[in-house]
């Protein structure tokens, strides 16, 4: 049975995605349960929901209430570090999220990080926000879920200022020199749906290298959709797609993936357990 180590299960992220398509669904089939229905099914039966923003608390904490198998994370996505910022002193900020991550079933704060993908403006709100949630991470005794997008540099620097930090880069990216980087430190290496993309060579060739036990799966559902529904809807049953791909690019079977990466799964996040 797979875990998902990075997904939007809160039916908020799944609305905007239905507003977009044009395909027709019944009412309830992006409902929370029948998403985590579909999902075990297809053998995937523990699930990390992800926080992007303060805002999505509340309806995180019931998800996980609800279904034994889903964890949970609190963070403050890059794009809205400014508004997080001007909202909040860092006291209070620092008391919200030690109320949750108190919570037994927070198993993580993320996902944060640096995005300069969109815009270069308000980096240093995001520096900030970054810095000041890797400190609420040690303080609390939380890994952390890292969101990098054309920052990973700058994102590798700060987090090398947090040595005891422990951390998944998430929806890995595969370049290069960023590979490199990652194999000096002890960072779990999040996969998703994109290394099923057949142009995707330079992410396929870098997964080659990473250790096995360094990978994780994810889907970061609804968004980025493996071969063969690229471009859809996505969510967790669909994850076995980008399973298939890795144990091809590591020469193991599907058992020897799921076994090694559901132990980086509770490994990295031990309230899981």
């Amino acid at each position: 049975m797979f875990a998902d180590s990075h997904c939007h299960l809160d039916y908020s992220s799944y609305r905007a995605f239905l507003e977009s398509h044009n395909e027709k669904y019944p009412e309830d089939y992006y409902a929370s349960a029948k998403i985590i229905e579909r999902a075990e099914q297809a053998n995937v039966d523990k699930f990390v929901t992800i926080g992007t923003h303060l805002s999505d608390v509340e309806q995180i904490t019931k998800l996980t209430e609800k279904f034994p198998n889903v964890f949970r994370t609190i963070g403050i996505y890059p794009d809205y570090a400014k508004e997080h910022l001007q909202k909040f002193s860092q006291n209070e900020l620092r008391e919200k999220f030690k109320k949750v991550c108190s919570h037994p079933k927070t198993v993580a704060i993320g996902e944060i990080g640096l995005d300069y993908h969109i815009t270069t403006e308000e980096i240093s709100e995001q520096k900030q926000i970054f810095r000041l949630q890797l400190g609420f991470a040690e303080e609390f005794g939380l890994p952390v879920s890292i969101h990098t997008r054309e920052a990973w540099q700058d994102t590798l620097d700060i987090l090398d200022e947090f040595p005891k930090i422990r951390a998944v880069i998430h929806c890995f990216s595969g370049e290069a020199d960023f590979t490199e980087r990652l194999l000096q430190t002890n960072y779990y290496i999040g996969v998703g749906g994109t290394i099923t993309f057949k142009k995707n060579t330079e992410l396929q060739k870098s997964v080659k290298r990473i250790p096995l036990n360094r990978l994780l799966l994810e889907t970061d559902a609804p968004f980025l959709a493996p071969v063969p529904y690229r471009g859809k809807i996505n969510e967790p049953a669909f994850m076995i797609e980008t399973a298939k791909k890795i144990a091809i690019l590591k020469g193991v079977s599907l058992d020897e993936l799921d076994f090694q990466t559901t132990q980086n799964f509770f490994n990295l996040f031990s309230k899981a357990m």
